[in-house]
């Protein structure tokens, strides 16, 4: 996949924004501001000991199942060539040490995030803006500046408060008076098939339990915990876990939503992109670092402790809001950020390693009865199953399910297609820009109107969780 990693925090304003009568007339043109000085400000701030490792144009590999197995946990085209303690500790002490979430504070259905507000990385409300996420999940997890940055806004697009620049990492943030205009966004707690998606890690799908798909199924994590060998004991040291194990279990999980979830659905952005990724950062932002193993390992102590799971096999707990940062915890070394280049490669090598866990389409209405979409009707022709994984392809079509999804999933006047893209276009820019991406057009997403679980969207009750 020949996706840059290059990444200029100068984004240049894009003038001659659409606006919608009913929304301030300058909120495209704040947005660009936003992205701007996010990244100016980071990058500015940024301490790097080290010059940072320069990505080169990668193709996706022939034998993606051999990459696949030997990859480390620093991810697949980033070397973490050497440990440095002090530069890679995190500190879980002071400002950053570990508390409960109050009642008023918000925890969601991402162990990452949940971990990162109880230590403070993140507002322990659990309310953040666009430069607190990327600021604080860079700090944390070394997450590239760029990664947090289009993450965020697309959090404030599809769930959050578009004028105030802020979004829930649990349920429904409070709104002042300009909740009447906006709406209450519902978080990514209730972000089915936006940001939360069938098929998760340890969650359940929505439609199966009663739209809940952010509390964690503690029978579907102890079988994601196997993986890892056989440490039967209540610290779980010799557990480990490698990214190829987790696309391995990743298609465990496909099956078991299609045999049992009626409405198990897959074809936007959440499903196709997301989800996969979700499985990727547990292994390249959860890994500890080092000395011995610079590239970084997850074992089974780290693994629970970031999902709040106390207990030894068959007999786990689910510490509901309660994750954590190990304490003696290393990330990645600073020369080595995860960007959002990597998370395309690495959900590419994904598909490429296990071809039956990229699906379109999904149950119609009962369990078993999963129907596909072919890529060449989505695109008009223009990408089909052969073409797909070739040059930028896979990450152009990335990015254009992430702005085809968009007008579904917004209520009222945020619904308009111009309005939500123009908004987070300073904050792809300046990756799209890099890439050679065939003249796709809009997709046929009616293609997906069969499939009970496409508008299957449950709305989260007045809940910080």
């Amino acid at each position: 996949m020949k996706l840059l990693y290059a990444f200029t925090a100068a984004v240049t304003v894009v003038s001659g924004f659409p606006v919608i009568d009913n929304l301030p007339p300058d909120v495209h043109l704040r947005a660009a501001e936003l992205a701007t000085r996010t990244l100016k400000n980071l990058e500015a701030q940024a301490v790097h000991p080290h010059q940072p490792v320069k990505r080169q144009s990668l193709p996706l590999p022939s034998d993606a199942l051999g990459l696949s197995r030997a990859e480390t946990n620093c991810g697949p085209s980033i070397p973490c060539p050497y440990f440095n303690e002090e530069e890679q500790k995190i500190s879980v002490e002071g400002e950053y040490a570990y508390a409960s979430p109050a009642p008023d504070q918000i925890r969601g259905p991402c162990p990452g995030l949940n971990a990162a507000a109880n230590h403070g990385y993140l507002p322990r409300s659990g309310v953040a803006t666009i430069e607190e996420t990327v600021s604080g999940l860079n700090k944390l997890y070394n997450m590239g500046l760029e990664l947090g940055a289009a993450l965020a806004a697309y959090a404030v697009i599809i769930d959050g408060d578009l004028l105030g620049g802020t979004w829930s990492i649990g349920g429904p943030q409070q709104t002042d008076a300009l909740g009447s205009i906006l709406g209450n966004g519902q978080g990514l707690s209730y972000s089915h098939n936006s940001y939360e998606g069938d098929g998760s890690i340890g969650r359940n799908d929505a439609y199966t339990n009663n739209g809940d798909a952010h509390s964690l199924n503690i029978e579907k994590f102890e079988a994601v915990y196997a993986v890892g060998g056989n440490d039967t004991s209540e610290d779980g040291f010799d557990q480990r876990y490698t990214i190829d194990k987790f696309r391995s279990r990743y298609q465990e999980v496909q099956e078991h939503s299609i045999a049992t979830n009626p409405y198990y659905f897959t074809g936007a952005f959440s499903t196709v992109v997301v989800v996969p990724a979700a499985y990727n950062f547990v292994i390249n932002f959860m890994s500890n670092h080092s000395e011995a193993e610079p590239s970084g390992y997850l074992d089974g102590y780290n693994f629970k402790k970031f999902f709040g799971v106390t207990g030894s096999p068959g007999s786990f707990v689910w510490n509901k809001g309660q994750e954590r940062v190990p304490e003696n915890w290393y990330k990645r070394p600073t020369i080595s950020p995860y960007g959002l280049a990597d998370v395309a490669l690495d959900v590419g090598i994904g598909y490429l390693a296990y071809p039956n866990t990229l699906r379109f389409g999904g149950n119609t209405g009962s369990v078993n009865s999963f129907t596909g979409v072919a890529v060449s009707d989505l695109t008009g022709g223009v990408l089909d199953a052969k073409n797909l994984f070739e040059g930028d392809n896979f990450a152009c079509f990335a990015f254009v399910l992430l702005q085809q999804g968009i007008p579904d999933f917004l209520k009222g006047p945020l619904a308009d297609i111009n309005n939500a893209t123009s908004f987070l276009k300073p904050f792809l820019s300046p990756i799209l820009d890099k890439l050679e991406c065939p003249e796709l057009g809009d997709f046929d997403q009616s293609l997906f109107n069969d499939f009970p679980g496409y508008k299957y969207s449950p709305t989260g009750p007045a809940t910080n969780y």
